[in-house]
């Protein structure tokens, strides 16, 4: 049987493979670049461009002249994750967790190479409520993000720590990449992740991995609240943390013969 072909509207291919070029590569780009690795005219690339700038997509440097993704992608992409089995499954388990220590339980997953928070169950009667759905968390601060970085492949975890800035949030937040690849080493071999009050002082976490049914990791949660009690309850909380990663993972047709 034959597969039918189909006709684009070249337009709409073009703004595609423009969009395209910030999946892998730098942050802005200019409308020169974008000529030269589509082989168009500038005065077709600065059209499709300002139409994407208008509508959203993309938005424009002031300073360099280049352009950047725009926040409708990120709209996009968190309605993109909110829709995925992940949020209504994980969410069963984030309310478990969340009712069993009562502490609050975040979901997260890279979005356009940041970590964000894509549910958040909490207590009541809470008095911190960061970070709330929608939030972009640090990679070297936070359980998630510690997580997604240890188990993504070498090449996407060049790109996501290339310019990355580890900026100091507390006394114990890892302020270099080579402390925070021997972290990354860590968190693989023992399966999970810590956040010992790097991201907010007097505020810890233990985070797991979910994976899918090819094996990939395609969120993170944690338990993140009072450093006292994440402490105390420590080993609990490993114990839970690990079982709800395999679990949830799981449910999401994950084989743990097969990952590697």
């Amino acid at each position: 049987m034959k597969t039918k072909k189909v006709k684009l509207i070249q337009s709409i291919a073009k703004a595609h493979d423009i969009l395209s070029f910030f999946v892998h590569d730098k942050r802005t780009i200019g409308i020169s670049e974008f000529a030269k690795k589509l082989s168009l005219p500038k005065t077709t690339i600065h059209s499709i461009v300002k139409t994407l700038c208008y509508l959203g997509y993309l938005e424009k440097d002031v300073t360099t002249g280049k352009y950047m993704l725009g926040p409708y992608v990120f709209q996009l992409g968190m309605k993109y994750a909110t829709n995925l089995d992940i949020v209504s499954i994980g969410r069963v388990w984030a309310e478990r967790l969340c009712f069993q220590y009562r502490q609050p339980v975040n979901i997260g997953m890279l979005v356009g190479g940041k970590v964000v928070v894509v549910l958040r169950v909490e207590p009541e009667n809470r008095f911190m409520t960061y970070p709330q759905t929608g939030s972009v968390i640090p990679m070297h601060t936070s359980c998630i993000g510690k997580l997604l970085c240890a188990y993504t492949d070498n090449y996407r975890l060049h790109e996501l720590l290339e310019s990355y800035e580890f900026h100091a949030l507390t006394k114990n937040s890892i302020s270099s990449k080579e402390n925070f690849i021997n972290e990354l080493k860590m968190v693989r071999s023992m399966g999970i992740s810590f956040d010992n009050q790097e991201s907010i002082a007097g505020l810890a976490g233990i985070g797991g991995p979910i994976f899918n049914y090819t094996g990939q990791i395609i969120a993170a949660f944690a338990i993140t609240g009072d450093a006292d009690f994440i402490e105390k309850h420590r080993d609990d909380i490993i114990t839970t943390v690990k079982d709800t990663s395999l679990q949830l993972s799981l449910q999401l047709g994950y084989i743990p013969a097969n990952h590697q």
